[in-house]
């Protein structure tokens, strides 16, 4: 008996592998060296961003064309520059001649993706034209409460992927505005055949020079499995269960912050709940949102909070969609203050009148945190 979502999971991951390789490729050919256009909103896009998100909209679109997208990057800045548009088009034909290359042995390929895997060569845009068309459909999405929506971050945590740093490709279907299958490529996470959970401690230097990284799935009530992203294709899956860690005293807990400093978050707050605990602040320092949901997942830090410092301020959904089903379904909990599930049908925004604020951390320390935060907010409110 197929398994619900198996095609899309096979797919999912067949597309973040492609794109993990695409954005790997700019790395080593520019030598970490990689250059940016600024958005209307002062963050960084390159153009490893722009050729992922044709890519993945691209191959998933031709499976399921009835299928929405919602993604960060629109075409305009890529209509308006004609040489940036020759250059993500160039980088998008490599990595359909890579596919096809590595497609072409069907049986190497085959003997490095997970049993029962389905293999397709994937569809890439036809032409330049086409390629602008299919980046909007994401860039231009905006609704994700009903039906099913595929939402993307071709490149999460782009500052840091110009250093050469971590980042991830992020691809996360949502039916009805819930997560139904998350598909996160971390391409400079080194993998480690020996740890329990495929990984060493996740740190933003500690990077995969010679590999190609690792990749993240989970299918809701499925499970959460991490593979080894390969040249050719993707290692034998292996389950994350961290409820089968031990339990650590809230002393001892690693809380995962952004570089200190570089963000709209309160983080005097976030070190006020881990002192409350105990526990030494910051824990871990990852820039991009979803690595942080990746280091959850695979047990490399223990708490995640985000306090906004207003009411009003607002996420965006691609930097949590795909990653918190991760988690969720490696054994930890997500919630906002007032202990709701996080509502990713509010389309391009997670906004804090709806869900105000976030923790993820494991079951059992999940309600000392949380009592932690109200001390800290009440705090505030005085």
């Amino acid at each position: 008996m197929t398994t619900p979502y198996a095609a899309e999971l096979n797919l999912a991951l067949q597309a973040v592998h492609a794109a993990s390789l695409l954005t790997k490729s700019v790395l080593r050919s520019l030598k970490n060296n990689v250059s940016a256009e600024t958005k209307a909103d002062d963050s960084p896009v390159t153009i490893a961003d722009f050729a992922a998100q044709a890519l993945l909209i691209s191959a998933v679109h031709a499976v399921f064309p009835d299928d929405a997208f919602l993604g960060e990057e629109s075409a305009d800045a890529l209509r308006s520059n004609e040489a940036l548009a020759d250059r993500v088009w160039q980088l998008v034909l490599q990595a359909k001649n890579a596919e096809q290359t590595r497609m072409s042995d069907v049986q190497h390929v085959r003997d490095e993706v997970p049993a029962g895997a389905a293999l397709t060569l994937l569809e890439f845009p036809a032409s330049k034209e086409d390629m602008f068309d299919l980046i909007d459909r994401g860039g231009k999405g905006q609704v994700t409460g009903s039906g099913r929506v595929w939402v993307m971050d071709p490149v999460d945590g782009t500052a840091t992927f110009m250093q050469g740093q971590q980042y991830a490709v992020c691809l996360c279907l949502l039916v009805d505005g819930v997560q139904q299958v998350g598909v996160i490529g971390c391409p400079n996470l080194a993998f480690d055949v020996h740890g329990p959970l495929g990984v060493t401690r996740i740190h933003e230097d500690h990077v995969d020079e010679h590999g190609y990284g690792v990749v993240l799935s989970a299918v809701k009530e499925q499970g959460t499995h991490v593979r080894e992203m390969k040249e050719r294709g993707l290692g034998e899956p292996r389950r994350v269960d961290l409820t089968q860690l031990p339990k650590k005293d809230v002393a001892r807990l690693d809380f995962v912050e952004s570089t200190i400093g570089k963000t709209s978050l309160s983080q005097a707050e976030h070190k006020a709940v881990a002192e409350s605990l105990g526990a030494k602040w910051p824990g871990t320092v990852i820039w991009a949102q979803q690595v942080k949901h990746v280091a959850l997942a695979l047990g490399s830090t223990d708490v995640m909070v985000r306090i906004p410092k207003t009411v009003d301020r607002f996420t965006c959904v691609w930097d949590h969609a795909g990653g918190h089903i991760l988690f969720q379904e490696a054994g930890g909990m997500i919630s906002d203050f007032n202990g709701e599930q996080i509502d990713f049908g509010q389309g391009r925004h997670i906004k804090g009148e709806r869900n105000w604020g976030m923790i993820a951390t494991m079951p059992d320390v999940f309600e000392e945190v949380g009592h932690a935060v109200k001390e800290v907010l009440a705090r505030r409110s005085q």
